[in-house]
C-alpha cells in the first residue's frame, strides 16, 4: 500500500532501471577527425531533397495549360455576354441600398427581396430607356423624311448673311481660285493665253460686282499688271524668231517666274477683298456649288447606302440579339442580388491575391461605378431634361431626340451638354433670326444646363476623388473605340483599375524592400527599429 501511494505522490519518482554511468566525452579537439551524420551529407544533396519532383512539376506546369485553355475556350462562350453582364453588375451595385431595405421590410426573405428589386430596375431604368429610345428612333425617322433640300439652301442662305461669310458670285471666286493654280499647267500656249485672258476678264468683274474694302483696288491693279506681263512672256515665246537654247531655257525660267508672280497677286487680292486669309477660306468653304453639292450628297448616299442596305437585312438578328441581352441582364440582376456575396466569396478563396488587395479591388469597383454610373449618368439625365425643357420653350420639334443626344453627349468630358445647345442657339439665331431665343438659350445653357453637372457631382460624390480631367476624356474616347456605346462606362473603369493595381504593385515592392533593409541590417539597428 505504501509503494502505490508514493507511485501517486507526485514527490515521490517512479523507480528508474539503474544502468553504469559513463562519462561524458569529451568535445572533439582542434585536429580531431570526428564528424556526425548529417555533417557528412553534402549541402547539395540537401538542397536536391527539398526542391520537387519532376513529376510533380510537369503536373503543376500541365495542370496551367489546361487553365488557359479552358479559360480561353469560357471566353469565347462568355464574351458575348460582357455587356449585359457588365450592366447587371452596375444596377446591383447602385440599387444595393434599396435592395437592403427591401430585405429588411421582406423579413429577410432573399428571393422576394431580390425579385422586387429586379423589378423596380425594369420599372425604373430599363423600360423608361426603351421607351426613350423609341421615340427617339421615330421623330429622327420622321425628320429625316420632312427634309426640303430647297428650305434647307434658304436657311444655309440665311445662315451665311447673319454670320457674314455670304459671297456673291462665288461660281466666279472658285474658277478665279482654279485658274490661278494652272497658269503655267497648260500643254499648249494658246491654252495658257486663254487661261490668262479669263483671269483678267474676272479679276476686273469681281473688283466691279463685288463690295469690298477700298485697299483691294490697288492689289486688283497688280493682279492685271502680273497677268499682262505673263501674257507678252507667252506672246514672246510664240514669235517666229529663231533663238538659241539658252535664250529659249531663259524665256522658259522668266515665263514660270512671272507665272508664278502672277498666281500670287491673284491670290492677294482675294484676300485682300474678302477680307483675310481665314475669312477668304471660310467664305469660299461656306459657299459650295451646285455641283459640289450634287457630288457630296452623291458620296454621302454612296457611303450610307450599302450599310443601311445591310443594317436593313440585319434588323431581325439585331433585334433577337437585344431581347437575348436584356433577358441575360435581368437573370443576372436577380441572381448578383441572392449569390452575389457566395460568388464573390468564392473567386477570392480562388484567386492567388491577397484578401486585402482583392477587397480594395472590390471598394474600387464599388466607388467607380457609383461615380461614374450614379454621379455621370444622373448628371447627364438631369442635364438633359433641362435642356429639354429650353428646346421645348424655344420652339424645336423633336424634343425626345434632343433629350437623348444631349444626355449622351453630357456623359463626354470637355464636350458636355453644350455640343448640343451651341449649335442649337446659332441655329436660332443665325438661320431662324430669332437672337433673343437664341441670347437667352444661350445664357441659359451656360448658366444652368452646364453647371448642374458641378452641384450632382459633388453632391454624389461627396468630396471623394475622381479621375483627373484628361484621363476621364481619353477613357471615355479610347472605351468607345474598343467596346462601343458601353465604353463611356467601361473606358474609366479600366482606367482606375489600372491605377488601382499600381498602387497595390508599388504597396506590396515597398514593404518587400523595407523586409530585406531589416533583414540586412545589423542587431542593434534591428533592436533600434523594434523599439
Amino acid at each position: 500500500m505504501t509503494n502505490r501511494r508514493r507511485k501517486k505522490s507526485p514527490e515521490a519518482s517512479p523507480p528508474e532501471a539503474t544502468a553504469p554511468q559513463t562519462a561524458p566525452s569529451p568535445p572533439p579537439t582542434l585536429g580531431s577527425n570526428t564528424t556526425t551524420e548529417s555533417d557528412s551529407v553534402p549541402n547539395s544533396l540537401k538542397l536536391i531533397d527539398q526542391l520537387p519532383s519532376l513529376s510533380r512539376i510537369l503536373s503543376v506546369v500541365m495542370l496551367i495549360l489546361g487553365i488557359i485553355a479552358v479559360g480561353a475556350l469560357f471566353y469565347k462562350v462568355m464574351a458575348g455576354f460582357f455587356v449585359p453582364l457588365f450592366l447587371a453588375a452596375l444596377l446591383v451595385v447602385i440599387f444595393r441600398p434599396v435592395h437592403q431595405w427591401i430585405l429588411i421590410k421582406t423579413g429577410r426573405r432573399p428571393r422576394v427581396s431580390a425579385l422586387a428589386t429586379t423589378t423596380l430596375v425594369l420599372a425604373v431604368v430599363l423600360m423608361p430607356l426603351i421607351l426613350i429610345i423609341s421615340v427617339a428612333t421615330s421623330q429622327f425617322t420622321a425628320m429625316v423624311s420632312q427634309v426640303n433640300f430647297q428650305d434647307l439652301k434658304k436657311a444655309l442662305d440665311r445662315g451665311r448673311d447673319q454670320l457674314g461669310i455670304s459671297l456673291p458670285h462665288a461660281e466666279q471666286f472658285r474658277r478665279l481660285d482654279e485658274l490661278s493654280d494652272s497658269l503655267d499647267t497648260a500643254d499648249e500656249s494658246e491654252a495658257v493665253l486663254l487661261n490668262i485672258q479669263e483671269a483678267f476678264t474676272l479679276v476686273d468683274f469681281l473688283q466691279t460686282e463685288v463690295e469690298g474694302p477700298v485697299t483691294a483696288d490697288a492689289f486688283a491693279d497688280s493682279a492685271k499688271e502680273r497677268l499682262e506681263e505673263l501674257k507678252a512672256s507667252v506672246k514672246r515665246q510664240l514669235s517666229p524668231a529663231e533663238e538659241g537654247v539658252v535664250d529659249q531655257l531663259d524665256a522658259e525660267e522668266t515665263f514660270h517666274q512671272q507665272s508664278l508672280n502672277a498666281s500670287a497677286a491673284i491670290r492677294s487680292w482675294m484676300r485682300a477683298k474678302l477680307g483675310g486669309t481665314f475669312t477668304s477660306q471660310m467664305r469660299l468653304l461656306a459657299n459650295p456649288s451646285a455641283e459640289d453639292l450634287k457630288n457630296l450628297s452623291s458620296r454621302i448616299r454612296e457611303t450610307l447606302q450599302p450599310r443601311f442596305v445591310s443594317l436593313t437585312s440585319a434588323t431581325g438578328s439585331y433585334l433577337i440579339q437585344i431581347l437575348v441581352g436584356l433577358a441575360v441582364l435581368v437573370i443576372a440582376v436577380y441572381f448578383f442580388l441572392i449569390d452575389g456575396p457566395a460568388m464573390i466569396q468564392t473567386l477570392m478563396r480562388l484567386s492567388p491575391l491577397d484578401d486585402a488587395y482583392e477587397e480594395r479591388l472590390l471598394m474600387e469597383f464599388d466607388r467607380t461605378s457609383r461615380a461614374v454610373v450614379l454621379a455621370s449618368v444622373l448628371s447627364a439625365l438631369v442635364q438633359g431634361v433641362l435642356s429639354a425643357i429650353a428646346f421645348w420653350f424655344c420652339g424645336f420639334e423633336s424634343i425626345i431626340l434632343l433629350f437623348l443626344i444631349t444626355s449622351l453627349m453630357a456623359l463626354v468630358p470637355f464636350l458636355g451638354a453644350a455640343s448640343v445647345w451651341v449649335p442649337c442657339a446659332i441655329y436660332l439665331g443665325a438661320v431662324d433670326q430669332r437672337w433673343t431665343a437664341a441670347i437667352i438659350l444661350a445664357i441659359y445653357g451656360a448658366a444652368i444646363v452646364s453647371s448642374i453637372d458641378n452641384v450632382i457631382k459633388m453632391y454624389v460624390l461627396h468630396g471623394r476623388s475622381t479621375l483627373h480631367p484628361l484621363f476621364a476624356l481619353l477613357s471615355v474616347l479610347g472605351g468607345v473605340t474598343v467596346f462601343g456605346p458601353i465604353g463611356i462606362l467601361v473606358g474609366p473603369m479600366v482606367v482606375v483599375f489600372l491605377q488601382t493595381l499600381l498602387e497595390i504593385l508599388n504597396h506590396e515592392l515597398a514593404g518587400r524592400d523595407s523586409k530585406v533593409a531589416l533583414e540586412s541590417a545589423p542587431e542593434s539597428d534591428q533592436a533600434d527599429i523594434a523599439i
